[in-house]
């Protein structure tokens, strides 16, 4: 299987296949699409899978089902500098997503539907068989509709209330319907950009508007400077004119801190690089050093507490595979 484009069509389905074919490609299929995941599948007897792809527009919409399974995916831009910024809506229609980012943890229920940045860190549990649709969505165009996507960063939504029924109602119809309309697929594109939109004017009042795109400034800012071991809270306090306990209110709105942030970039960063074949001679302590790490034995604790794997057993996993 190719790894799927923008505005391409294609399918895939276990049926047929052996348990361990289906899954062989199922985690290639995972890993090589435009929001890549690792997979670790629970049911490796009885398991069973499928996806659709279809281009919409400038969007990737993609249904799939599955059976139990536990998924990370650690840094789209890390994997390809050349990949292009990208989000993705996650919306269940059956079976519940156990979802952890870098920011915070929360379940994503049937009937919700959630916004996540690919250039950061998250995983999902799923216990039982699951159905979902992910849209998949460049930056370049969601920052057309949304011009400060981080009011709906990492919050499970419901399809049930307010603006959040229109976009479900448009999901499930283009899911069911979308091969066999004749609308233009960018029309669509446009029309879930504008229920994304009333969405986000209906979620955020105009001060929290300010905040937000402070404080998505100060997590570029952390993305951009996580290999300088000396970054700390006084350099990105000054470098905005505000004070430190006024950067601690501003990510603490968003479940986490400046600790915890820049610990979380750099884990990400430093999982990219021991996954590279090119750096399989550099010692572990060494990609810690380049990721920001002046002691290797913190690094491996945060490692562990971030991926329930040591940095070497991770390494040795990916590279073998």
């Amino acid at each position: 299987m190719q790894a799927t484009a923008f505005g391409e069509d294609s399918n895939w389905s276990s049926a047929g296949l052996t348990p361990h074919d289906a899954i062989s490609q199922w985690r290639h299929w995972a890993n090589q699409t435009l929001a890549p995941i690792d997979v670790d599948v629970r049911e490796t007897e009885n398991f069973t899978a499928q996806w659709r792809s279809r281009g919409l527009g400038p969007l990737c919409f993609v249904q799939m089902g599955a059976s139990a399974q536990h998924v990370i995916h650690a840094n789209q831009l890390a994997r390809s500098p050349q990949t292009e910024a990208s989000f993705q809506l996650v919306y269940s229609r059956r079976g519940t997503f156990k979802t952890r980012t870098g920011r915070k943890s929360f379940l994503v229920r049937p009937g919700e539907f959630v916004l996540l940045d690919n250039s950061r860190f998250y995983q999902m549990d799923m216990d039982d068989y699951h159905e979902a649709i992910d849209l998949v969505m460049p930056q370049t165009w969601l920052e057309h509709w949304l011009p400060d996507p981080l009011p709906l960063l990492d919050r499970p939504i419901s399809v049930r209330q307010g603006w959040g029924t229109p976009l479900g109602s448009l999901l499930d119809t283009m899911a069911d319907h979308l091969d066999g309309t004749t609308h233009s697929r960018r029309l669509m594109a446009g029309q879930l950009g504008s229920l994304l939109s009333l969405l986000t004017d209906a979620e955020t009042p105009p001060a929290g508007r300010h905040r937000s795109r402070l404080t998505r400034r100060i997590l570029r800012l952390i993305e951009q400077n996580y290999t300088d071991p000396e970054l700390t809270l006084d350099i990105v306090a000054n470098e905005f004119g505000i004070s430190k306990r006024y950067v601690h209110a501003l990510l603490a709105e968003q479940g986490t801190s400046f600790v915890q942030t820049l610990n979380t970039v750099r884990i990400e960063h430093a999982a990219e690089l021991l996954k590279d074949p090119r750096l399989a001679a550099v010692q572990v302590s060494e990609i810690a050093w380049q990721c920001g790490f002046v002691d290797a034995g913190y690094f491996g604790r945060l490692f562990r507490r971030r991926f329930d794997v040591g940095p070497r057993s991770w390494r040795t996993r990916h590279l073998a595979g």
